[in-house]
């Protein structure tokens, strides 16, 4: 059984995208909220959850329209 390799140039794009995503769900959430909650919230909501879904795409391996996307923008 062969260790798959961590790329971490990946993981940074992948989670970027991931980030951006989530920073947009949020605020537009937050939005219709009427601004109930402070953006560094959204952030601080936004950042683990975009790293911890970056570190399983990237070990899980398999090529995904995110991958096109951070190939594409970045």
């Amino acid at each position: 059984m062969s260790a798959k390799k961590f790329r971490t140039k990946k993981f940074l794009k992948v989670s970027l995208i991931y980030f951006l995503l989530f920073v947009a769900l949020l605020g537009m959430v937050d939005y219709y909220a009427m601004m109930a909650y402070s953006m560094w919230l959204v952030v601080l909501i936004a950042l683990p959850a975009a790293l911890l879904l970056g570190y399983r795409h990237v070990k899980k391996g398999k090529h995904d329209h995110v991958d096109e996307i951070a190939e594409e923008l970045l």
